[in-house]
Protein backbone atom coordinates (compact mmCIF):
# COMPACT_ATOMS: atom_id res chain seq x y z
CA UNK A 1 0.00 0.00 0.00
CA UNK A 2 1.15 3.20 -0.72
CA UNK A 3 1.65 6.09 1.44
CA UNK A 4 -0.85 8.40 -0.21
CA UNK A 5 -3.30 5.79 -0.33
CA UNK A 6 -2.48 5.11 3.14
CA UNK A 7 -3.18 8.95 3.70
CA UNK A 8 -6.33 8.42 1.97
CA UNK A 9 -7.82 5.57 3.98
CA UNK A 10 -7.39 7.51 7.25
CA UNK A 11 -8.94 10.20 6.06
CA UNK A 12 -11.84 8.28 5.12
CA UNK A 13 -11.91 6.59 8.34
CA UNK A 14 -11.49 10.04 10.27
CA UNK A 15 -14.95 11.36 8.11
CA UNK A 16 -16.85 8.45 9.36
CA UNK A 17 -15.81 8.72 12.66
CA UNK A 18 -16.86 12.39 12.75
CA UNK A 19 -20.27 11.62 11.83
CA UNK A 20 -20.73 9.16 13.83
CA UNK A 21 -20.18 11.79 16.43
CA UNK A 22 -22.35 14.30 15.13
CA UNK A 23 -24.71 11.32 14.80
CA UNK A 24 -24.37 10.69 18.49
CA UNK A 25 -24.33 14.15 19.61
CA UNK A 26 -28.10 14.27 17.84
CA UNK A 27 -29.36 11.56 19.80
CA UNK A 28 -28.33 12.50 22.96
CA UNK A 29 -29.91 16.10 22.41
CA UNK A 30 -33.42 14.22 22.96
CA UNK A 31 -34.55 15.75 19.25
CA UNK A 32 -38.13 14.63 19.24
CA UNK A 33 -39.71 13.62 16.29
CA UNK A 34 -43.72 11.78 15.63
CA UNK A 35 -46.88 12.66 14.27
CA UNK A 36 -49.86 14.50 15.80
CA UNK A 37 -52.11 16.24 13.36
CA UNK A 38 -48.65 16.29 11.08
CA UNK A 39 -45.21 15.32 11.07
CA UNK A 40 -43.16 17.17 13.39
CA UNK A 41 -39.67 17.33 14.85
CA UNK A 42 -38.75 19.87 17.90
CA UNK A 43 -35.79 20.38 20.27
CA UNK A 44 -36.03 18.75 23.64
CA UNK A 45 -37.02 22.44 25.20
CA UNK A 46 -39.76 22.67 22.69
CA UNK A 47 -38.66 26.65 21.84
CA UNK A 48 -37.66 25.01 17.99
CA UNK A 49 -40.56 22.99 16.00
CA UNK A 50 -41.53 22.45 12.55
CA UNK A 51 -44.73 20.55 11.65
CA UNK A 52 -45.43 19.24 8.07
CA UNK A 53 -48.80 18.67 6.79
CA UNK A 54 -50.83 18.29 3.50
CA UNK A 55 -54.65 18.18 2.28
CA UNK A 56 -55.26 16.04 -1.03
CA UNK A 57 -58.75 16.46 -2.56
CA UNK A 58 -60.06 14.55 -5.29
CA UNK A 59 -63.37 15.50 -6.69
CA UNK A 60 -65.87 14.20 -9.66
CA UNK A 61 -68.62 16.56 -10.33
CA UNK A 62 -71.13 16.46 -12.70
CA UNK A 63 -73.31 19.78 -13.77
CA UNK A 64 -76.75 20.25 -15.74
CA UNK A 65 -77.36 23.78 -16.58
CA UNK A 66 -80.53 24.68 -18.38
CA UNK A 67 -79.53 25.22 -21.99
CA UNK A 68 -76.05 23.59 -21.66
CA UNK A 69 -74.35 21.24 -22.11
CA UNK A 70 -74.41 18.37 -19.00
CA UNK A 71 -70.48 18.46 -18.12
CA UNK A 72 -68.82 16.05 -15.93
CA UNK A 73 -65.47 15.24 -15.05
CA UNK A 74 -62.48 15.14 -12.12
CA UNK A 75 -60.39 17.54 -10.65
CA UNK A 76 -58.06 17.46 -8.13
CA UNK A 77 -59.84 20.10 -6.13
CA UNK A 78 -56.72 20.90 -4.05
CA UNK A 79 -53.40 19.98 -3.51
CA UNK A 80 -52.17 21.78 -0.34
CA UNK A 81 -48.75 21.75 1.80
CA UNK A 82 -48.37 23.15 5.42
CA UNK A 83 -45.08 24.36 7.16
CA UNK A 84 -45.95 25.41 10.35
CA UNK A 85 -43.74 25.79 13.88
CA UNK A 86 -42.07 28.00 16.54
CA UNK A 87 -38.46 29.21 16.62
CA UNK A 88 -36.47 30.71 19.48
CA UNK A 89 -39.24 30.49 21.89
CA UNK A 90 -42.77 29.17 21.92
CA UNK A 91 -43.63 32.96 21.24
CA UNK A 92 -42.45 33.14 17.99
CA UNK A 93 -44.65 31.24 15.37
CA UNK A 94 -45.18 30.74 11.85
CA UNK A 95 -47.44 29.21 9.22
CA UNK A 96 -46.53 28.70 5.09
CA UNK A 97 -49.00 26.79 2.90
CA UNK A 98 -49.02 26.05 -0.81
CA UNK A 99 -51.83 25.16 -2.89
CA UNK A 100 -51.12 23.78 -6.02
CA UNK A 101 -53.49 24.95 -8.51
CA UNK A 102 -56.50 22.56 -9.72
CA UNK A 103 -56.36 24.22 -13.48
CA UNK A 104 -52.87 24.66 -14.38
CA UNK A 105 -50.88 22.86 -11.27
CA UNK A 106 -49.18 26.05 -10.61
CA UNK A 107 -47.79 26.69 -6.95
CA UNK A 108 -49.70 29.23 -5.35
CA UNK A 109 -48.92 30.49 -1.48
CA UNK A 110 -51.97 31.26 0.99
CA UNK A 111 -50.19 31.50 4.63
CA UNK A 112 -46.85 33.03 4.86
CA UNK A 113 -46.75 34.97 8.11
CA UNK A 114 -45.19 35.08 11.63
CA UNK A 115 -46.98 35.68 14.88
CA UNK A 116 -45.52 36.79 18.06
CA UNK A 117 -47.90 35.88 21.38
CA UNK A 118 -47.52 38.58 24.18
CA UNK A 119 -49.43 38.39 27.73
CA UNK A 120 -52.91 38.15 28.40
CA UNK A 121 -53.67 36.22 25.85
CA UNK A 122 -52.65 38.80 23.05
CA UNK A 123 -50.70 38.34 19.74
CA UNK A 124 -49.75 40.31 16.80
CA UNK A 125 -49.42 38.76 13.35
CA UNK A 126 -48.21 40.05 10.09
CA UNK A 127 -48.03 38.60 6.74
CA UNK A 128 -50.78 36.84 4.40
CA UNK A 129 -53.24 35.57 5.59
CA UNK A 130 -57.57 35.10 6.19
CA UNK A 131 -58.57 38.97 7.34
CA UNK A 132 -61.23 38.14 10.28
CA UNK A 133 -64.27 38.74 8.38
CA UNK A 134 -66.24 35.96 7.46
CA UNK A 135 -66.46 32.89 9.85
CA UNK A 136 -66.83 30.06 6.86
CA UNK A 137 -64.13 30.93 5.16
CA UNK A 138 -62.02 31.15 8.42
CA UNK A 139 -63.14 27.27 9.01
CA UNK A 140 -60.45 25.57 7.14
CA UNK A 141 -61.66 23.85 3.40
CA UNK A 142 -60.87 20.47 5.07
CA UNK A 143 -63.02 20.99 7.99
CA UNK A 144 -66.19 22.21 6.11
CA UNK A 145 -69.21 19.85 6.26
CA UNK A 146 -70.18 19.97 2.49
CA UNK A 147 -67.80 18.99 -0.60
CA UNK A 148 -67.32 22.81 -0.78
CA UNK A 149 -68.08 25.98 0.97
CA UNK A 150 -71.25 27.55 0.02
CA UNK A 151 -71.92 29.71 -2.88
CA UNK A 152 -72.75 32.82 -0.63
CA UNK A 153 -69.17 32.53 1.30
CA UNK A 154 -67.80 31.97 -2.49
CA UNK A 155 -68.90 35.28 -3.31
CA UNK A 156 -68.50 37.37 -0.29
CA UNK A 157 -65.36 34.92 0.53
CA UNK A 158 -62.28 37.64 2.38
CA UNK A 159 -59.65 35.32 0.17
CA UNK A 160 -56.04 36.19 1.69
CA UNK A 161 -54.63 39.34 2.34
CA UNK A 162 -51.44 40.70 3.31
CA UNK A 163 -51.36 43.37 6.33
CA UNK A 164 -51.31 42.93 10.22
CA UNK A 165 -53.32 41.77 12.31
CA UNK A 166 -53.32 42.16 16.46
CA UNK A 167 -55.96 39.62 18.51
CA UNK A 168 -56.82 38.75 21.83
CA UNK A 169 -58.21 35.40 23.30
CA UNK A 170 -59.71 34.30 26.85
CA UNK A 171 -62.01 31.62 27.76
CA UNK A 172 -65.34 33.36 26.54
CA UNK A 173 -64.24 35.59 23.66
CA UNK A 174 -61.76 36.59 21.24
CA UNK A 175 -61.29 39.34 19.17
CA UNK A 176 -58.89 40.06 16.08
CA UNK A 177 -58.75 43.25 13.94
CA UNK A 178 -56.46 44.11 11.25
CA UNK A 179 -55.11 46.79 8.70
CA UNK A 180 -54.54 44.77 4.95
CA UNK A 181 -53.74 46.01 1.89
CA UNK A 182 -56.95 44.89 0.43
CA UNK A 183 -59.61 42.35 1.54
CA UNK A 184 -61.39 39.97 -0.88
CA UNK A 185 -61.41 37.32 -3.30
CA UNK A 186 -61.23 38.22 -7.38
CA UNK A 187 -65.00 37.72 -7.91
CA UNK A 188 -66.95 39.50 -4.73
CA UNK A 189 -67.65 43.00 -3.52
CA UNK A 190 -68.65 43.76 -6.54
CA UNK A 191 -66.15 42.20 -8.99
CA UNK A 192 -63.76 45.49 -8.00
CA UNK A 193 -60.52 43.43 -7.42
CA UNK A 194 -59.40 44.49 -3.40
CA UNK A 195 -57.72 40.84 -3.54
CA UNK A 196 -53.95 41.64 -1.89
CA UNK A 197 -52.82 38.35 -2.31
CA UNK A 198 -49.46 37.56 -3.50
CA UNK A 199 -48.49 41.27 -4.49
CA UNK A 200 -46.21 43.68 -4.29
CA UNK A 201 -46.31 47.01 -1.98
CA UNK A 202 -47.27 49.31 -5.03
CA UNK A 203 -49.97 46.68 -5.83
CA UNK A 204 -51.86 47.47 -3.14
CA UNK A 205 -55.43 48.52 -4.37
CA UNK A 206 -56.75 50.40 -1.85
CA UNK A 207 -56.13 53.64 0.90
CA UNK A 208 -57.16 51.32 3.79
CA UNK A 209 -58.71 48.37 4.51
CA UNK A 210 -59.71 47.11 7.94
CA UNK A 211 -61.62 44.01 9.54
CA UNK A 212 -62.52 42.96 12.67
CA UNK A 213 -64.34 40.07 14.12
CA UNK A 214 -65.70 38.73 17.75
CA UNK A 215 -66.82 35.40 18.70
CA UNK A 216 -68.11 34.46 21.84
CA UNK A 217 -67.93 31.17 23.31
CA UNK A 218 -71.14 30.16 25.24
CA UNK A 219 -70.01 26.61 26.08
CA UNK A 220 -67.59 24.38 24.91
CA UNK A 221 -63.85 24.52 24.05
CA UNK A 222 -62.20 26.71 21.42
CA UNK A 223 -60.66 24.12 19.21
CA UNK A 224 -64.26 22.05 18.86
CA UNK A 225 -65.14 25.28 16.07
CA UNK A 226 -62.33 24.88 14.09
CA UNK A 227 -64.69 22.50 11.90
CA UNK A 228 -68.08 22.07 11.41
CA UNK A 229 -68.72 18.81 12.54
CA UNK A 230 -69.15 17.56 16.01
CA UNK A 231 -68.73 13.68 16.18
CA UNK A 232 -70.09 11.42 18.92
CA UNK A 233 -69.44 11.57 22.03
CA UNK A 234 -67.79 14.90 21.53
CA UNK A 235 -68.78 17.85 23.71
CA UNK A 236 -71.13 20.17 23.13
CA UNK A 237 -70.94 23.96 23.14
CA UNK A 238 -72.16 27.01 21.60
CA UNK A 239 -70.24 30.15 19.95
CA UNK A 240 -71.79 33.63 18.21
CA UNK A 241 -69.53 35.82 15.88
CA UNK A 242 -69.82 38.94 14.42
CA UNK A 243 -67.66 40.75 12.06
CA UNK A 244 -67.38 43.98 9.97
CA UNK A 245 -64.93 44.90 6.70
CA UNK A 246 -64.57 48.22 5.24
CA UNK A 247 -62.04 49.99 2.67
CA UNK A 248 -61.66 52.43 0.25
CA UNK A 249 -59.80 52.05 -3.33
CA UNK A 250 -57.04 53.81 -4.79
CA UNK A 251 -57.68 53.21 -8.20
CA UNK A 252 -54.19 51.64 -8.97
CA UNK A 253 -53.89 51.06 -12.42
CA UNK A 254 -51.36 48.60 -12.16
CA UNK A 255 -53.04 46.30 -10.20
CA UNK A 256 -56.86 46.88 -12.35
CA UNK A 257 -58.53 47.37 -9.37
CA UNK A 258 -61.60 49.70 -8.92
CA UNK A 259 -61.84 53.32 -9.21
CA UNK A 260 -60.39 55.73 -6.64
CA UNK A 261 -62.66 56.34 -4.25
CA UNK A 262 -65.06 53.27 -4.61
CA UNK A 263 -65.68 51.81 -0.63
CA UNK A 264 -67.03 48.79 0.56
CA UNK A 265 -68.60 48.20 3.80
CA UNK A 266 -69.99 45.05 5.26
CA UNK A 267 -71.17 42.79 8.25
CA UNK A 268 -71.86 39.53 9.01
CA UNK A 269 -72.74 37.36 12.09
CA UNK A 270 -72.82 33.47 12.51
CA UNK A 271 -74.05 31.24 15.32
CA UNK A 272 -72.55 28.17 16.26
CA UNK A 273 -73.87 25.19 18.11
CA UNK A 274 -72.37 21.93 18.85
CA UNK A 275 -74.38 18.64 20.01
CA UNK A 276 -72.27 15.96 20.20
CA UNK A 277 -73.04 13.90 17.32
CA UNK A 278 -75.18 16.76 15.68
CA UNK A 279 -74.24 20.33 14.68
CA UNK A 280 -76.02 23.73 13.11
CA UNK A 281 -74.23 26.86 11.97
CA UNK A 282 -76.30 29.55 10.46
CA UNK A 283 -74.76 32.89 8.96
CA UNK A 284 -75.99 36.05 7.08
CA UNK A 285 -74.21 38.76 5.77
CA UNK A 286 -74.07 41.79 3.93
CA UNK A 287 -72.65 44.22 1.97
CA UNK A 288 -72.77 47.55 0.17
CA UNK A 289 -70.31 48.61 -2.76
CA UNK A 290 -70.29 52.52 -3.32
CA UNK A 291 -68.69 53.78 -6.70
CA UNK A 292 -67.78 57.01 -7.05
CA UNK A 293 -69.62 56.42 -10.29
CA UNK A 294 -73.22 54.79 -10.85
CA UNK A 295 -75.46 53.07 -8.51
CA UNK A 296 -74.85 51.55 -4.98
CA UNK A 297 -75.36 47.77 -4.99
CA UNK A 298 -75.76 45.84 -1.36
CA UNK A 299 -75.89 42.58 -1.59
CA UNK A 300 -76.53 40.13 0.68
CA UNK A 301 -76.72 35.74 1.64
CA UNK A 302 -77.53 34.08 4.76
CA UNK A 303 -76.81 30.29 4.81
CA UNK A 304 -78.24 27.49 7.40
CA UNK A 305 -76.89 23.84 7.73
CA UNK A 306 -76.98 20.78 9.82
CA UNK A 307 -75.45 17.89 9.99
CA UNK A 308 -76.10 14.33 12.44
CA UNK A 309 -74.19 11.14 12.76
CA UNK A 310 -76.39 8.28 12.19
CA UNK A 311 -73.43 6.15 13.38
CA UNK A 312 -69.55 6.36 14.44
CA UNK A 313 -68.54 7.09 11.03
CA UNK A 314 -71.05 8.44 8.84
CA UNK A 315 -72.79 12.04 8.54
CA UNK A 316 -75.61 13.55 7.02
CA UNK A 317 -75.81 16.55 5.99
CA UNK A 318 -77.97 19.79 4.74
CA UNK A 319 -77.73 23.17 3.77
CA UNK A 320 -80.13 25.88 2.36
CA UNK A 321 -78.78 28.92 1.53
CA UNK A 322 -79.87 32.40 -0.39
CA UNK A 323 -77.90 35.03 -1.81
CA UNK A 324 -78.97 38.22 -3.66
CA UNK A 325 -76.24 39.71 -5.32
CA UNK A 326 -78.50 42.64 -6.62
CA UNK A 327 -76.52 42.96 -9.71
CA UNK A 328 -79.01 44.44 -12.81
CA UNK A 329 -78.15 43.57 -16.51
CA UNK A 330 -78.55 46.11 -19.60
CA UNK A 331 -82.39 45.13 -19.24
CA UNK A 332 -82.66 46.09 -15.15
CA UNK A 333 -83.16 42.39 -14.36
CA UNK A 334 -81.46 41.27 -11.24
CA UNK A 335 -79.37 38.13 -12.69
CA UNK A 336 -77.44 36.96 -9.64
CA UNK A 337 -79.12 35.30 -7.38
CA UNK A 338 -78.99 31.85 -5.39
CA UNK A 339 -81.85 30.16 -3.49
CA UNK A 340 -80.52 26.82 -3.19
CA UNK A 341 -80.17 23.41 -1.20
CA UNK A 342 -77.77 20.48 -0.69
CA UNK A 343 -77.81 17.72 1.10
CA UNK A 344 -75.36 14.89 1.30
CA UNK A 345 -73.33 12.65 3.41
CA UNK A 346 -69.99 11.69 4.83
CA UNK A 347 -67.81 8.81 5.47
CA UNK A 348 -64.81 8.90 7.63
CA UNK A 349 -62.92 5.90 6.84
CA UNK A 350 -60.02 7.77 9.53
CA UNK A 351 -59.64 10.43 11.12
CA UNK A 352 -57.76 12.01 8.10
CA UNK A 353 -59.49 10.26 5.10
CA UNK A 354 -63.14 11.45 4.01
CA UNK A 355 -65.59 10.58 1.40
CA UNK A 356 -68.16 12.93 0.93
CA UNK A 357 -70.79 12.81 -1.84
CA UNK A 358 -73.31 15.99 -2.35
CA UNK A 359 -76.34 16.68 -4.65
CA UNK A 360 -76.55 21.07 -4.89
CA UNK A 361 -79.74 22.74 -6.69
CA UNK A 362 -80.60 26.05 -7.36
CA UNK A 363 -83.87 27.37 -8.29
CA UNK A 364 -83.19 30.85 -8.99
CA UNK A 365 -80.79 31.85 -11.64
CA UNK A 366 -76.77 33.31 -11.36
CA UNK A 367 -75.91 34.67 -14.71
CA UNK A 368 -73.75 37.76 -13.97
CA UNK A 369 -70.51 37.48 -15.24
CA UNK A 370 -68.99 38.03 -11.87
CA UNK A 371 -69.87 35.19 -10.72
CA UNK A 372 -67.88 32.63 -12.67
CA UNK A 373 -65.01 31.79 -10.25
CA UNK A 374 -66.63 31.41 -7.38
CA UNK A 375 -69.29 29.06 -9.06
CA UNK A 376 -66.73 26.96 -10.76
CA UNK A 377 -65.21 26.25 -7.68
CA UNK A 378 -68.69 24.80 -6.33
CA UNK A 379 -69.28 22.39 -9.41
CA UNK A 380 -71.54 25.36 -10.59
CA UNK A 381 -71.56 27.74 -14.01
CA UNK A 382 -73.20 30.72 -14.85
CA UNK A 383 -76.37 30.75 -16.10
CA UNK A 384 -77.71 31.98 -19.52
CA UNK A 385 -80.14 35.20 -18.87
CA UNK A 386 -83.62 33.57 -17.45
CA UNK A 387 -82.26 30.17 -17.12
CA UNK A 388 -82.30 28.56 -13.54
CA UNK A 389 -82.47 25.29 -11.50
CA UNK A 390 -79.02 24.30 -12.12
CA UNK A 391 -78.12 21.31 -10.18
CA UNK A 392 -74.51 19.74 -9.98
CA UNK A 393 -73.42 16.01 -7.91
CA UNK A 394 -70.17 16.03 -6.44
CA UNK A 395 -67.87 13.09 -5.01
CA UNK A 396 -64.96 14.04 -3.21
CA UNK A 397 -62.57 11.77 -1.54
CA UNK A 398 -59.95 13.87 1.15
CA UNK A 399 -56.88 12.99 2.80
CA UNK A 400 -54.95 15.18 5.05
CA UNK A 401 -51.63 14.41 6.59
Amino acid sequence: MTEQRSSEIRGIVQDVLADADTRTSLQSSGAMAGYNNGFFLASPDGNFSLKVGGQIQIRWVMNNAKDQNTLYGFENRRTKLDFSGNVFSKDWTYRIRNNFSSEFGFSDLEFAYIQKAMDNGMSIRVGQFQAPWLREVLVDSSMQLAAERSVVAQLFSQGYSQGIQWGMESDSFRINAGFFDGIGGATNFDNSAYNSRNSDWNFSPTNYAFAARADFKLSGDWSQFDDFSSFKGEEAGMMAGVAVLYQRSNGNGIFGGPANGDKVFGITGDFTWDFGGASLFASGVWTQNKPTTGDKTSPWGVTVQGGYFVTEDAELFGRYEFLNYNIKNAGGQNVDKYNGVTFGVNYFFAKGVKFTTDFSWNLKSLSGANSFAALNGAGFRVDNVGADNQWALRAQLQLLF
